[in-house]
């Protein structure tokens, strides 16, 4: 029986919990002192389970499925088959389109398509593969740097997969359109090929289009890391990382999720916004994990950065044209500001946020590059900051300039000086008018934003005091199903515009605690580092030891994961961070 528990990938899971209870049982008073056996460690059950890590029984079980072994090979096979494989493709894709249009009485696209059903066969009928293709072109010489490809292998099982991806194809361009089929075909048949691109690549894709795309899109980007991760480490042989003190605290934000969902005043809403979230976050774990050099890390910091730089280029756009939605411009109070720009984001606060996360990192690098990249980035950070100048956003410009502050007294504290004594009056008086007045207005309660807030602030606090141990509940219909009973002059609103408030009111007291945990241990990880670090890549970590204190200070102004991809956005960099804690350290051996 043992053996037969042993031999199960659920009891092998076990196997470190085993092990904890085997050290605890032996110096324990019950057991420790009176028996000098340890129980734990000494078992059978326990013993059978230690035989193999759970992580490495994942990739061994991975590993010996035929489905998954076999989709692994498929793309080599792909690229090693003859050319005319591909006709196992086209052929019932291009007939069953050529049909639906003949039924549908479109018989030029009919004949299009017979056509390019017999130039298929005129082309593909002949020797080669894909391989020989592939490496006589010049992104062919490019891509065997980095992979082999592989020899000539002859394979029924992919041509009849191909025959499939053909069917379905057709089958969908039948019912739903020749767009979604040709869609649905190439995507079917070269699906398999994504299990062999290294997981960083797809880390550097989702930060790059973080800022340009919409959250399913990041949401989908996510899961495809997480299958990779995993593929990476049974099929390419990539290792993995211990679970530190760092994973453990990141699983309690799932398990806060499940808790407040279950008893949520609004379960249905807060499922969809929990899996919403959850999806998101997944991804953070294998980022951690696949950003483990310094090269890795600043092809992540790059793809960042080109995205960001994207995004700034739409809102200099929106600003010169003026072809923006002026919903968000109170013009009763601010009578010079025409305008708020908002980039990619829909709302000027949160494209904010965005770069009050990106701008410290920006800099950062620039701070940490040489030459003429140097300069790049200088130019970089100008066009960011100018962005966050046309977004009015009050919470973030004392956001910045607190990170700023941080940063230069981690810097030098010259610099520190001079930016107080020097760089803070000069700023004020180069400033537009719109953006000083803007400024001058914090905290005054004649503008509706601040009495707005005020009110909300107020209302949230009373509610708390009756919800504080467990919250309401994730999401805007189960704040809003007790808010109400506590609003002040009836003022509604989709949550409690407050970072911390809204911890609280979707996860109990447990989540601000969890919440401020989490950046006093990033904090940790990012300042006590620093020493052993050379000068270049000091620079580099004061810029992220700096970036969240902005944050932090907006979120108490504002629900700054009320963004879906600013919520994926601020658990990235918190990754990044940790990571470049670890790789930038110097380990001993290389010091030596």
């Amino acid at each position: 029986m043992p053996d037969f528990l042993g031999g199960s990938v659920i009891m092998r899971a076990c196997s470190r919990l085993g092990k904890r209870i085997g050290k605890t049982a032996q110096v324990s008073l019950l057991f420790g002192r009176r028996k000098k056996r340890d129980y734990g460690s000494h078992s059978k059950l326990v013993a059978a389970m230690n035989r193999v890590h759970p992580a490495e029984a994942v990739v061994t079980a991975m590993g010996q499925s035929g489905l998954f072994g076999w989709l692994y090979r498929y793309w080599g096979r792909l690229a090693s088959s003859s050319v005319s494989a591909l006709l196992w493709l086209l052929t019932p894709f291009l007939g069953l389109l050529t049909a639906s249009m003949a039924v549908a009485g479109r018989w030029m696209a009919a004949g299009a398509l017979l056509l390019a059903l017999g130039a298929a066969f005129l082309i593909f009928f002949g020797g080669g593969s894909l391989a020989d293709w592939l490496g006589s072109s010049l992104a062919g010489r490019w891509i065997g740097k980095y992979c082999r490809f592989p020899a000539a292998e002859q394979s029924r099982s992919l041509r009849w997969y191909l025959g499939v991806c053909g069917l379905i194809g057709g089958g969908i361009g039948w019912v739903l359109g020749v767009k979604l089929a040709v869609v649905a075909a190439v995507g079917l048949a070269g699906f398999p090929i994504l299990f062999a691109i290294p997981t960083h690549w797809m880390v550097c894709l989702l930060c790059l289009t973080l800022p340009l795309t919409g959250t399913s899109i990041c949401w989908a980007l996510s899961f495809v890391i997480v299958v990779l991760y995993f593929f990476g480490r049974a099929f390419r042989g990539e290792r993995g990382k211990k679970v530190d003190t760092v994973d453990l605290l990141l699983l309690i934000f799932p398990l806060l999720c499940v808790v407040s969902t279950v008893f949520s005043f609004a379960v249905v809403d807060s499922a969809k916004v929990s899996a919403m979230w959850l999806g998101l976050f997944a991804c953070v774990f294998f980022i951690r994990r696949a950003v483990n050099t310094k090269r890795r890390l600043m092809a992540v910091l790059g793809a960042l950065t080109v995205g960001a730089v994207l995004s700034g280029v739409v809102g200099l756009y929106q600003y010169l044209s003026g072809a923006v939605d002026t919903t968000w411009t109170d013009t009763s109070m601010f009578e010079e500001l025409e305008l708020r720009v908002y980039s990619t984001f829909a709302n000027p606060n949160v494209y904010g946020e965005f770069l009050l996360l990106m701008i410290p990192l920006t800099a950062a690098l620039a701070m940490y590059a040489n030459g003429k990249k140097r300069w790049l980035l200088v130019g970089v950070n100008a066009l960011l900051l100018v962005n966050l100048v046309l977004t009015y956003s009050r919470g973030c410009y004392v956001g910045i300039l607190i990170t700023a502050l941080i940063y230069l007294w981690n810097f030098s504290k010259k610099w520190l000086s001079a930016l107080l004594v020097l760089g803070v009056p000069l700023a004020l008086l180069l400033m537009p008018a719109s953006v000083v007045e803007r400024i001058m207005s914090i905290g005054n309660m004649a503008d509706r934003s601040t009495s707005y807030r005020m009110m909300i602030y107020i209302g949230t606090l009373l509610m708390l005091a009756h919800h504080w141990l467990g919250g309401v509940g994730i999401g805007e219909l189960a704040y809003n199903a007790i808010y109400p009973y506590y609003a002040l002059t009836g003022i509604i609103a989709p949550h409690s515009h407050s970072l911390f408030f809204q911890s609280v009111v979707s996860f109990g007291i447990v989540g601000l605690i969890w919440l401020l945990l989490m950046w006093w241990v990033y904090q940790r990880r990012t300042k006590r580092t620093q020493l052993r670090m050379e000068r270049r890549d000091r620079l580099l970590m004061i810029g992220f030891n700096a970036v969240f204190w902005g944050m932090m200070l907006q979120s108490a102004f504002d629900y700054t994961w009320y963004n879906y991809r600013v919520f994926q956005l601020f658990w990235i960099v918190f990754v990044l961070g940790i990571a470049a804690a670890e790789v930038l350290t110097p380990k001993k051996e290389e010091k030596r």
